[in-house]
């Protein structure tokens, strides 16, 4: 039987840390209330009482015990560590015995630490502005609570554990189902507090005009095409200052003549005779002499490459510079030095934003492996299964009074997209090119229109679609963000002046990194591996990938597991 090694920090935090922590950013800090059972505390109950000493933070009305802690700096480790190792990081040795910072004497663990504090502080914080606000976790709130410990529960069986040693594998000692459950309600909280506050703002169209005037750069796209005269290969490399300098002055003609194009097609046309007279540009990096036909084919696609489309303003880039300029019109040229050759460039679309209308929608995923019957079924029969589960699901809505309503009711029921389940199957503010490519071509038929329904079949499974409606211009979609983002930032500020954190920096000291490394893996039979597990992965990767920009959860749910 073969070993692998299963990556489980990653699936449990995606369904244990659904916290909303977006509109913080790096500084910002996140809570919730415990639940609307009288708990002021996640680790003090009246089942399961917890020593003072086991406390990594506090606020007023609430505590974090050091599993949780542990759990969330060994997460912020998995999560960091390939790209730390970029910046130095040997993931070979202890954190607390190597240097981030060796002037100021900040080790790696510090820095690993210092973001799990930043968690802990944006939990704590919010769970007492939501407490002040009166917030309390619902009927449905406690069900997602409940849904949450019973995943953990499947992703310990499909690796053949106990809950037990599932959890204390996770979240070190001290841990219990209780703690969990009420962690879980905590951040479940916060979630519908930081929504509650995220999604109170409201903007008019004016504002968003203004905004968007006073930051025109950082929505702006514009089209262009280019080609660049490199002098700094073969024999241009030479040492001889006048054999550099012919060089030099030979690319400089190509591009000037280049720049006088008055066209698009004139350009092209330069391009590609240039490429016909010095085929070697082309057949350089061929892996074999080249047909005639093979030629002219590789020198088109070249020409092709020279277009450009939506690129999106540079501070650092000249060509930026240029293209974004207030006076440029279309058709205008310029040639621009670099270190060893020149770009020509000519602008085919001025500056301008992306009026692309978003799309929201609501859908109910049917994944083939969930109708998998047994180990024997082969992919073809899930397959089938999941589709024939799809038709009937279709077929009852549409025996049904077949509104929005009544399908949104069913993706609760039957959809395997955790990511929109909950929410009926909705997406909404859906950017072009954000679903797998059968979604995305559904939903963005130009003679879509609301009401519209039907089957789509991607590589994750079957969808009954429902099409809501058009939604906002992609430029607003994104200044929406950025204001909410912004006000909610504003508004965290001030509840982190008013909620203090304390934090335990003995216990938090004790987390041992040892612990960390052993457990940021845990080794399974392959066999072992159930559907529950992938589902728990990829339900929502894709589908949810939509909503990355527009909506407060996604958004919230990608930061709290970062």
């Amino acid at each position: 039987m073969s070993k692998k090694r299963l990556m489980i920090l990653a699936v449990t935090a995606a369904l244990l840390l659904t916290s909303s922590l977006s509109g913080c950013g790096s500084s910002d800090n996140n809570n919730t209330n415990s639940s609307n059972t009288g708990s002021s505390s996640v680790v003090s109950t009246d089942t399961n009482p917890v020593s003072a000493d086991a406390i990594a933070a506090k606020s007023e009305n609430f505590s974090i015990p050091k599993p949780i802690a542990y759990f969330l700096f060994n997460n912020t480790y998995s999560q960091r560590r390939e790209y730390a190792a970029f910046q130095g990081l040997d993931v070979t040795k202890k954190l607390k015995d190597q240097y981030y910072n060796e002037e100021a004497g900040i080790t790696w663990f510090d820095v690993f630490m210092d973001e799990t504090k930043r968690y802990l502080q944006q939990v704590l914080v919010l769970s007492e502005a939501a407490k002040a606000a009166g917030v309390e976790l619902e009927e449905a709130d406690l069900e997602t609570v409940e849904q949450t410990v019973q995943n953990i529960k499947s992703s310990a069986e499909s690796v053949n554990m106990t809950f037990e040693e599932y959890i204390h594998a996770l979240f070190g000692d001290g841990i219990t189902e209780d703690i969990i459950r009420e962690y879980a309600k905590l951040t479940t909280l916060t979630n519908k507090y930081y929504l509650q506050v995220y999604n109170g703002y409201s903007y008019t169209d004016e504002d968003y005009e203004k905004y968007f005037e006073e930051n025109k750069t950082s929505y702006q796209y514009a089209d262009f095409i280019q080609y660049n005269f490199s002098y700094a290969s073969g024999s241009e490399t030479s040492t001889d200052e006048a054999a550099q300098k012919a060089a030099r002055e030979k690319a400089k003609a190509y591009a000037d003549n280049l720049a006088q194009c008055k066209t698009a097609t004139e350009f092209k046309s330069y391009v590609r005779d240039y490429l016909t007279k010095n085929p070697e540009l082309v057949t350089a990096s061929a892996d074999h002499t080249l047909t005639e036909q093979e030629l002219k084919e590789a020198i088109e696609t070249e020409v092709e490459k020279c277009a450009y489309e939506k690129y999106a303003y540079e501070v650092t880039s000249n060509a930026g510079k240029w293209l974004f300029d207030e006076s440029r019109k279309t058709r205008d040229t310029t040639v621009i030095e670099n270190a060893n050759s020149y770009t020509v460039l000519m602008i085919t679309k001025t500056a301008y934003r992306d009026e692309t209308v978003t799309k929201n929608v609501r859908h109910i995923l049917f994944t083939p492996a969930s109708y998998k019957s047994d180990a024997t079924a082969t992919d073809e029969d899930a397959a089938a299964a999941a589709l024939k589960m799809a038709n009937q699901v279709y077929d009852t809505w549409k025996a049904g009074d077949k509104t929005e309503e009544s399908f949104a009711a069913l993706a609760k029921q039957f959809s395997d997209d955790t990511g929109s389940k909950e929410n009926g199957g909705l997406y909404t503010d859906v950017t072009s090119g954000t679903m797998v490519p059968e979604f995305n071509d559904w939903l963005f038929d130009s003679s879509r229109k609301p009401g519209d329904t039907g089957i789509v079949k991607t590589t994750y499974g079957y969808h009954i679609m429902y099409f809501v409606s058009d939604s906002s211009p992609a430029w607003q979609l994104s200044v929406d963000t950025v204001m909410r983002k912004t006000d909610f930032q504003e508004e965290y500020q001030t509840f982190a002046e008013k909620y203090t954190v304390e934090f335990v920096d003995e216990v938090l000291a004790t987390i041992s990194e040892a612990e960390v490394k052993e457990t940021s893996a845990i080794t399974y039979d392959e066999s072992s591996v159930t559907s529950s597990t992938a589902s728990a992965e990829s339900a929502a990767s894709t589908e949810s990938t939509a909503s990355a920009e527009s909506t407060a959860s996604t958004e919230s749910t990608a930061s709290a597991t970062a």
